[in-house]
C-alpha cells in the first residue's frame, strides 16, 4: 500500500493520522492482511471436514413460558432499576 492509499483509508474511516503513523502503517497494513490470508486459508482447509448424521438436530419447544415470566425477579436483582427497566451503565465512551 502506498502512503496515498492509507491516507485515503483513513479519510474513509474518518480517521487523522500524521505523517509518521503514515510510515508504520504502510509497514504494519501488508503484515495484517498476509495475517489474513492465513486465517482465510485455515478457515477453507476447515470446511473440508465431515460433521455426520448428526447435524442440526432441533428439539420440539414443549413447555415455552410466558412472555415476561422473569422480568420482575431479573428488575428486582438489578441495583437502580425501575418501571420494568433494567439500568446498565454506559460503556462508550470518546476520546
Amino acid at each position: 500500500m502506498t502512503d496515498v492509499d492509507i491516507k485515503k483509508l483513513a479519510e474513509l474511516s474518518r480517521l487523522s493520522i500524521d505523517d509518521q503513523e503514515v510510515r508504520q502503517l504502510e509497514q504494519e497494513i501488508p503484515e495484517i492482511l498476509d495475517f489474513v490470508d492465513q486465517i482465510q486459508d485455515a478457515k477453507l482447509a476447515g470446511t473440508e471436514k465431515e460433521v455426520g448424521e448428526h447435524y442440526n438436530i432441533m428439539r420440539e419447544d414443549v413447555e415455552p413460558h410466558e412472555s415476561g415470566k422473569h422480568t420482575k425477579e431479573m428488575v428486582d436483582a438489578m441495583p437502580d432499576s425501575k418501571d420494568g427497566y433494567l439500568k446498565v451503565r454506559k460503556i462508550i465512551q470518546q476520546d
